[in-house]
């Protein structure tokens, strides 16, 4: 027996393995391989590198947080709060905390609706004993502060606890149309945008002061029972109105559709004209100080006089009534005696109000000799001549007198926003207008609209189909 080994290789039979079949085996490997590079780098790299992709660390957010907190730039700081949220790992007292610095930043920032969804958020986290009393405090100024009186009434009650019976009754139902249920919060808050759409058309005659004034005046007003029973009546109605004319499909009528497109085009307008003008207007009690600097002679309150009258049908009348005035007589009685005046006569004469001076006065006109005559009269005079009217023939006196004198800021204040606001929404509006002309390609063409001359009747006939040509 040899004992050697044969450590030779076996003869390979030629065919055994075909290249067809050994190609796909080998892209195969090669794409195991590449897979497995792939996996290799992507997971180093991001071993290596944790900072590529997962923001700022904790203690890099808290520190920006609390930079731009010191500088100012409080949209920046609440985003930087939020990210340190996001990022750390804290527990729900902490979290409480800083979503209540959240909505600090957001309150003094005016942006009242965003700090009561952190200050809610705050309080969902967890109620810090030491934070409730100032949080309850700044959640009913914010509710205050935009207007959502309705809300702040219920938070209140829900608050102080005394009585939970008030916070409860906002789920009152008042009415119900079918499964709808409209309760007294629905109401409350249908009443309170019913006011909000009406103050919206003040807000370029009055203050933003004085325009939360008014709204909690109207609200006061619409707290009795009475007139809530009269808008919860309407508020009925037009729902049951709407909902036949879905029935009934009036919104598929041409007509009705042309209406509701006009009405819709019209309503989109001004929606654009009033967000431009909330973006770009911002009226500061500062800037209606400056304007009424700048525009005193426009506030100046001019000469008025309080006047009576005595009116007759002829000046022979009117002379001699004149006599027996210079003779001691009282005006009070010949006016009762003789004025044609019925609206005055009862009255010795008196014409209401404050006449001032430029104005028409009532029932004798504007004319330079009436307003000469008036004018010229001293306080508790008879005018020295009679005045012609329409009406006949009037004798004056001059009951009062108040000198032409500069109005104080205060007196004049709703003007001057009123006039400062126009003045601003116009040149909003101008700017838009330019702006939109030019990205729409408006061609305005005026000359078309510009009279033709008249033509020669002779002419008119000439062009008239055969008609023939006059010599």
């Amino acid at each position: 027996m040899d004992d050697k080994l044969d450590l030779t290789l076996p003869d390979r039979k030629v065919g055994s393995l075909r290249p067809s079949k050994l190609i796909p085996v080998l892209l195969f490997c090669l794409l195991v391989i590449g897979a497995t590079n792939l996996f290799f780098a992507l997971y180093g790299s991001r071993q290596g590198d944790t900072s590529s992709d997962t923001g700022l660390s904790p203690e890099a957010a808290r520190e920006l947080a609390l930079k731009l907190e010191r500088q100012g730039i409080r949209d920046g700081a609440a985003d930087a709060w939020k990210e340190y949220l996001s990022q750390a790992g804290v527990g729900t007292s902490e979290r409480a905390k800083v979503w209540y610095r959240i909505g600090k930043i957001y309150q003094e920032a005016g942006v009242y609706e965003q700090a009561l969804e952190a200050y809610y958020r705050s309080e969902g986290y967890r109620r810090i004993p030491e934070l409730e009393s100032d949080l309850s405090r700044r959640i009913q100024e914010c509710l205050e502060a935009s207007g959502k009186f309705a809300a702040l009434r219920y938070e209140l009650a829900d608050r102080v606890g005394i009585d939970k019976t008030e916070a409860s009754a906002g789920e009152e139902v008042l009415a119900e149309i079918g499964i709808h249920k409209i309760t007294k919060s629905e109401l409350d808050r249908r009443i309170e945008e019913q006011i909000e759409r009406q103050l919206a058309q003040l807000k370029a005659f009055v203050a933003e002061d004085l325009i939360q004034i008014r709204k909690e005046a109207m609200l006061k007003h619409l707290s009795n029972a009475q007139e809530r029973r009269r808008l919860l009546s309407r508020i009925v109605l037009e729902e049951i109105l709407y909902r036949k004319a879905r029935e009934d499909k009036l919104g598929e009528d041409p007509d009705v559709r042309a209406i509701l497109r006009d009405a819709e085009r019209s309503i989109l307008a001004q929606q654009v004209l009033e967000k431009e003008m909330a973006g770009q207007i911002k009226i500061t009690p500062g800037d209606l100080q400056t304007y009424y600097e700048a525009h005193k002679p426009q506030y100046v309150e001019p000469e008025q006089v309080q006047i009576s009258h005595i009116l007759t049908k002829d000046r022979e009348t009117a002379d001699t009534l004149l006599k027996r005035l210079d003779q001691g007589e009282r005006f009070a009685d010949l006016a009762k005696e003789y004025s044609l005046d019925d609206t005055t006569r009862d009255r010795a004469g008196e014409i209401d109000g404050w006449i001032r001076k430029g104005e028409s006065i009532p029932g004798m006109g504007e004319s330079e000799e009436v307003i000469k005559t008036v004018f010229d009269t001293g306080a508790g005079e008879v005018s020295k001549q009679t005045i012609q009217s329409d009406k006949g023939f009037h004798i004056i006196k001059v009951r009062g007198r108040k000198a032409e004198h500069e109005r104080t800021f205060d007196d004049v204040r709703s003007e001057v926003y009123r006039d400062l606001r126009s003045q601003k929404e116009s040149e909003v509006q101008q700017t838009l207008l330019s702006q939109l002309k030019e990205r729409y390609n408006v061609v305005i063409h005026a000359s078309r609209f510009q009279a033709k001359p008249s033509e020669d009747p002779a002419e008119k006939d000439n062009k008239r189909p055969g008609a023939k040509k006059t010599q």
